[in-house]
Order: structure tokens, then C-alpha cells, then sequence
């Protein structure tokens, strides 16, 4: 009888001791808890280093690119224009100049009806082309590529990359697996295509390279007139992702029209008015515009543009969009001072806004490795 006593009382202090190696349920809780506050911060700093990881490969890229375009200036003597003229007269003239000046043994003439010839050549399949350069438009009908329809983001590839690659008008496929078509290599006539027969043979035996490796998963044509934009990162879903732009100085610096004292802008942003989709789009990712380095206090008008003998890059950041939605491209001109971040808005001039909205702060560009807001901040602004 003794010994079962004993025996029980052992028993019981095993149990309990049993019991007391376990997690009472408050103690689970607890740390449950602490886990879950871990993972968040865990979380939250993995996130922030993806983002500062993504907005470094697009900054690089930025830098890329303007090296490409510093090469293309160096080959061809003249930074390429962007077609962001407001005059469809003078856009035309400009093109033409430039394309006289790079390539040299090119007798294309520098008038706009040197323009509209090419224009009408490029559509036909007859004068300095002999095809035409199609594309296959949202519908999937195979169409002739239009000059006229080349706008800021677009320049940007053809520059750089030259014509996409065309469409066959008969089986509707594409001529070649790159999508990215380049120039002629003839310098008397770097907008042709040659001969069916020999194309068929080697597409691109006779095209030029591109000034810049696009990533042609990134290529896209968001206004389905057949030319390229390209994208600061992969389009995922429907998810907004706002293109490259490019604007070059003698767009911007010197179409600027004196009234008085005051200087009025003479181009469009990006998306350009007129364009296909191009209300569609700035109704998504607002407006990109050239950025100023001076504003007159007095009239309120831009005086002195950044970068204003060379160009501009410029790219929504990480939220895919330039400025706040817009739905009306002739009326929201918004023109951000860098780097102090002082934002002035286009009606009949020029009116004060503030500084940077929430869109704009993390857009990036060619002036620096930094945000919009961040350079702001640098400046001490």
C-alpha cells in the first residue's frame, strides 16, 4: 500500500512536470503574435529593397539610353528630334533637316513637302521604298506605318532602334523574328526595304544595328499605330506602365515664341494631342513634359528649360504614371521646376501650383540618379 502511494504521487509529479514543459494557450498566442510582427518587418524592408532595386535597373537604363543617344550624336552629327512640335509644319521641317544632316548622301530634301513625299513613299512602296512598311494594328488588319502618327516615346526606338519590323500584307506574319527592323544600310537611301526576293532570303542582311539593346519583351505599341514605345519594366496585367520619353533641345529650347516678355511653350506632352489614344492614355498616366530650370516670378512663364542644349529622358517611376490623370491634353500642361519641385500649370500662362503631386514625385529622368522628389530634397528646396 506504501509503495503504490508512492507510485501514484511519482505519477502525478510526472504529469505535472509534463505539463509544465508545454505552451499554455497564452503563451502560443503570444508568440504567434511576435512571429507575425517579425514577418511584417521582414516584409516591409524586403519590399523596400525590390523597390530599390527596381528603381536602380531602370535608373541605369536611363543611363543607357542616354549614352545611346550621345553615340547616335556623335555618328550622325545632330541630336534626333522627338516630334513633339505643336506646328505640324514646323515637326515636319525638323525631321527632314535632321535626316538630311545624319545621313548625308540621302537627297530626301528638308522642305514639308520633302516630308509628305516620304511620308506618302513609306505607304505606297514606291520611290526611295521598294515595299511598304506595314504593321498588324489591335484588330489584327494589316496596315501601312504612318510618319505623320511618330510621336515623343516612339522617336525614342526609331532613333535608336530604326523601323519596326514589317508585316507580309499577304500571310499577315511578321518578315523577321527581331522586332526591331533598323535602318538601311544604303546611306543614299536608309529608309528603303529592298526587293521581296532578296529580303526573303536574309530579312536583315542589310539593316543596320541598334544603337541600344532594346529588351523586346518591353516593346509595345499602347497607341496601335505600329511604332514602339518602351517600357521602364514588364506590363503585368492591366497594370499602368508609362513609356520612356525623349525630348530633344531643339524642340524645346528654341520653340519657345516670344510675346513681350513672356515665352510660351510651343510643343505638346506626352501623350500628344491628337494622337491615337492620346486622351485615353494621359486619362491613365497623366502628361510627361520637359522639365524647366527657371521660372520669370514675374510672368510666370518658362524662361530657362534643364538640359537646353542637349535632351531630355524621362520616365514615370515605379508607379507607371508621369502626373495625375488628365482629360484635357490642351489644358493640363504641367511644368515642374528642376530641381526645387515648384510646379506651375498651363492655361492662358502660367499659373503656381505648389510643389510635386504624389505621381510626380517618384518619376525619374536624365538629370540625375534620383527622384523627382528626391532631387528636390537634395536641393534643399
Amino acid at each position: 500500500m506504501l509503495v503504490g502511494a508512492i507510485a501514484n504521487r511519482r505519477s502525478v509529479a510526472s504529469r505535472g512536470a509534463a505539463a509544465r514543459l508545454g505552451f499554455t494557450l497564452v503563451e502560443m498566442l503570444v508568440v504567434i503574435a511576435i512571429i507575425g510582427m517579425l514577418m511584417a518587418l521582414v516584409s516591409v524592408a524586403v519590399w523596400k529593397a525590390l523597390e530599390r532595386a527596381r528603381m536602380t535597373k531602370i535608373i541605369v537604363e536611363i543611363g543607357q539610353l542616354q549614352t545611346a543617344i550621345q553615340s547616335y550624336k556623335e555618328k550622325h552629327l545632330q541630336y534626333p528630334p522627338c516630334m513633339a512640335e505643336i506646328n505640324l509644319t514646323n515637326r515636319k521641317v525638323h525631321f527632314m533637316r535632321h535626316v538630311q544632316v545624319a545621313f548625308t548622301n540621302a537627297n530626301y530634301g528638308t522642305a514639308e513637302s520633302n516630308f509628305n513625299n516620304l511620308r506618302s513613299n513609306l505607304m505606297t512602296g514606291t520611290g526611295v521604298t521598294a515595299q511598304v512598311y506595314n504593321y498588324k494594328d489591335m484588330a489584327g488588319v494589316v496596315k501601312p506605318l504612318d510618319l505623320n502618327t511618330l510621336d515623343q516615346a516612339e522617336a525614342l526606338v526609331f532613333w535608336m532602334g530604326g523601323f519596326p519590323t514589317p508585316f507580309n500584307s499577304g500571310s499577315s506574319a511578321s518578315i523577321a523574328n527581331r522586332r526591331i527592323f533598323g535602318f538601311h544600310r544604303d546611306q543614299d537611301s536608309p529608309f528603303r526595304r529592298d526587293a521581296a526576293g532578296t529580303e526573303g532570303l536574309d530579312p536583315l542582311r542589310y539593316r543596320t544595328d541598334p544603337f541600344f539593346q532594346f529588351d523586346e519583351t518591353r516593346l509595345t505599341d499602347q497607341d496601335g499605330d505600329g511604332w514602339f514605345e518602351y517600357l521602364p519594366m514588364p506590363q503585368v496585367g492591366s497594370a499602368v506602365v508609362a513609356p520612356f520619353v525623349y525630348f530633344d533641345a531643339d524642340s524645346y529650347s528654341t520653340a519657345s515664341t516670344a510675346t513681350g516678355t513672356a515665352l510660351e511653350m510651343q510643343i505638346y506632352g506626352y501623350p500628344r494631342l491628337g494622337d491615337l489614344n492620346s486622351l485615353e492614355n494621359a486619362g491613365i498616366w497623366g502628361l510627361s513634359v520637359p522639365f524647366a530650370s527657371y521660372m520669370d516670378p514675374t510672368n510666370s512663364s518658362p524662361m530657362l528649360w534643364a538640359n537646353p542644349e542637349s535632351f531630355q529622358i524621362q520616365c514615370g517611376g515605379l508607379d507607371g504614371m508621369y502626373s495625375a490623370p488628365v482629360d484635357d491634353l490642351s489644358q493640363e500642361m504641367r511644368v515642374v521646376i528642376y530641381p526645387g519641385g515648384q510646379v506651375y500649370k498651363k492655361s492662358d500662362g502660367y499659373s503656381k501650383l505648389g510643389s510635386l503631386s504624389v505621381e510626380e514625385s517618384d518619376n525619374l529622368s536624365n538629370l540625375s540618379s534620383n527622384t523627382l522628389d528626391g532631387a528636390r530634397q537634395e536641393a534643399g528646396r
